[in-house]
């Protein structure tokens, strides 16, 4: 439970009573290619996810990635358990959009399982909107590799989320939920 900028005593991760079957959460996304320090080959598209089942441990949805401008995109299956750990049918289409915002750092992994840790709390605006919202990150200085977090605080719905590469930067941001 999170009690001001602490983490309180953890129990197992749980996946929160409002992600149900029908559920569907839009994210804008933008995708660049890094060479010599800049960005080139720059993707916006907009991500649609909908979850199909849930059980106690298990999400079970599809993500439908569609590129702005183009008619490039596709709906990719995925599975998401409690404790975060998800696969998918294309590499990075895992369709995670919640952590447990009772243990958040129990309940999201990294694609390769690294842990996240809680950075602080701090409002967080985006779209003309504001949110009471928590920040986790994973960093390897050695690898250059770093992923970020963002959730609201009280839900544990996934607002923003960053992953970097020396060579590729990939984010997302929250535009609905229905």
């Amino acid at each position: 439970m999170l009690a001001g900028n602490s983490l309180a005593a953890q129990n197992a991760p749980a996946i929160p009573a409002w992600v149900k079957p029908g559920v569907t959460v839009v994210y804008d996304a933008v995708s660049a290619f890094v060479q010599n320090g800049r960005f080139t080959q720059g993707v916006q598209a907009v991500m649609t996810t909908r979850v199909n089942s849930v059980t106690a441990n298990q999400v079970n949805g599809v993500t439908n990635m569609q590129t702005v401008g183009s008619p490039i995109g596709g709906t990719h299956a995925w599975v998401c358990n409690a404790a975060g750990v998800c696969r998918g049918d294309a590499t990075g289409m895992n369709g995670k959009f919640w952590v447990d915002p009772e243990n958040p750092t129990a309940s999201i992994r990294g694609p390769n399982n690294e842990p996240f840790s809680l950075m602080g709390s701090a409002p967080y605006s985006y779209g003309g909107r504001t949110w009471a919202a928590t920040t986790m990150s994973y960093s390897n200085p050695a690898t250059g590799v770093q992923y970020m977090c963002v959730f609201e605080t009280k839900s544990g719905l996934i607002l923003a989320s960053a992953e970097t590469y020396p060579t590729q930067q990939v984010h997302a941001y929250f535009r609905s939920m229905r």
